[in-house]
C-alpha cells in the first residue's frame, strides 16, 4: 500500500483476499491507483498488517477492503467474506469521529476523538478470555488504559497492532498491550497470552510505537 501527500492510495502485491483493492483476487505486479468509495476522498491514514486494510479520510470516516471473514468490514448477514474494492464502512458510524485505525490478521482496532478504543473481529480483543469474537465494534473501558482517581485525565492518544497483538498508549506516556504473546512481544516479562490491556513496564514516556508480526518497538523519552 502507498499513500501520497494528496491522499491518494496505490497498491500492488498479493491479493488472494482482495487486499490490493484493485477489484480482483489475483496477485498485482503493477502499482495502480485505487478507486471505489475512496475515489474522491483524501485519505490520511492507511492500516494493514495482514490481509485486511483500513483507511481513514480527513473527516474521520473509515473505509476498508480485503479479508472480512469475521465481519471486520461488514457485519450484515449477506456480507461477503472478501471485499476487493475500497468500501465505506457502516459498522463504525456510531463511534463518532475516528482519529486512528489499525487492522490485524482477523480483527480491527480504532480510536475516536474522545479517546475511546474500539475493537472487533476475532481474536484476543481485550474483553477477557471468554470474548473472542464480535462483529460490532465495542469500546474498552478507559480505566483499562490508566484513567483512575490519581490520573483522571489520562486519555489514549495512539493505537496499533501486529497480526495477533494490539497496543495503545495514553497521554501520560504509558503503553498498554494485549493479545497473543508467544514470542514475548507484549513486553510484559512473560510469554503468556494477555486477554485485556496491561501496562508494559517501560522506564520512560512512550512517544511512538511500531508493531511487527512478532515484535514491538517503542520510542521513549527517559524520565530522568
Amino acid at each position: 500500500m502507498f499513500l501520497t501527500k494528496l491522499g491518494r492510495v496505490y497498491s500492488c502485491g498479493w491479493g488472494a483476499d482482495g487486499q490490493t483493492g484493485q477489484g480482483h483476487y489475483q496477485t498485482a505486479g503493477e502499482i495502480k491507483l485505487l478507486a471505489g468509495d475512496i475515489q474522491k476522498e483524501r485519505i490520511v491514514r492507511l492500516a494493514c498488517s495482514s490481509d485486511c486494510v483500513l483507511a481513514l479520510n480527513e473527516h474521520g470516516d473509515a473505509f476498508g477492503w480485503g479479508n472480512s471473514e469475521y465481519g471486520q468490514l461488514d457485519d450484515s448477514a449477506e456480507a461477503a467474506t472478501q471485499i476487493n474494492t475500497p468500501k465505506a464502512l457502516t459498522l463504525t458510524k456510531g463511534m463518532g469521529r475516528i482519529k486512528d485505525v489499525a487492522a490485524g490478521g482477523s480483527f480491527c482496532i480504532a480510536l475516536n476523538s474522545e479517546g475511546l478504543v474500539y475493537t472487533w473481529g476475532f481474536g484476543i480483543l481485550g474483553f477477557g478470555p471468554y470474548v473472542e469474537q464480535t462483529s460490532r465494534p465495542q469500546h474498552l473501558l478507559p480505566p483499562l488504559f490508566g484513567r483512575n482517581d490519581f490520573s483522571n485525565e489520562a486519555t489514549v492518544v495512539s493505537i496499533g497492532c501486529g497480526v495477533f497483538h494490539m497496543g495503545a498508549f495514553n497521554s501520560d506516556g504509558d503503553l498498554f498491550m494485549w493479545g497473543k504473546n508467544r514470542f514475548g512481544h507484549l513486553g510484559l516479562g512473560h510469554k503468556k497470552d494477555q486477554f485485556f490491556p496491561f501496562k508494559a513496564a517501560i522506564n520512560g514516556k512512550v512517544l511512538k510505537v511500531a508493531y511487527g508480526v512478532d515484535h514491538t518497538i517503542a520510542l521513549c523519552k527517559p524520565f530522568i
